[in-house]
This record gives structure tokens, C-alpha cells and sequence, in this order.
């Protein structure tokens, strides 16, 4: 349980986006390449068969997702090597 409620946190603070969070918790509890594999592949076709502008508003969003892991790496590594 505690794996799901740091993906949870990690996650909620990624993106608003109802679809991306349960994409990003399903990939992140993914117990084997192959289980992410098939996830993303699914994340594709689901996404190519969006209209046009929802494509564009969904790929718009992962940029944003993806611009902000740097940051919460950054942090997530200070939380790890902070003295307890």
C-alpha cells in the first residue's frame, strides 16, 4: 500500500489530467516491462484515435508533465539524502 500512495502523491502533483494520472499509476505499478510495454502501446492507439485537438491538448499536457520531472526528481533526491 505504500508503493500506491507514493505514486499517488507523485502523480496527483504530475497532472490534473484524469487520463494521464491513471495512465502514469498504471504504468508505475506495472510489475514488469512487458505489463509497460502493453501500457503504452494502449496509451497510443487510444491516443491516435482522439480527435485532432484533443491529441494536441493531451500531447501538450504530457510536455508539461514531462517539463516538471526534472524539478521533482531534484526534490525527491533531496528528501532521500536529507539525514532522518
Amino acid at each position: 500500500m505504500k508503493k500506491y500512495a507514493h505514486i499517488h502523491e507523485v502523480v496527483s502533483r504530475l497532472t490534473d489530467d484524469g487520463a494521464l494520472r491513471t495512465f502514469f499509476t498504471l504504468y508505475l505499478m506495472a510489475e514488469s516491462t512487458s505489463e509497460r510495454v502493453r501500457l503504452n502501446e494502449q496509451f497510443q492507439v487510444e491516443m491516435s484515435s482522439l480527435p485532432s485537438l484533443e491529441q494536441q491538448l493531451m500531447k501538450a499536457e504530457l510536455t508539461r508533465c514531462f517539463l516538471k520531472l526534472p524539478a521533482m526528481a531534484a526534490e525527491l533526491a533531496g528528501r532521500a539524502f536529507q539525514p532522518a
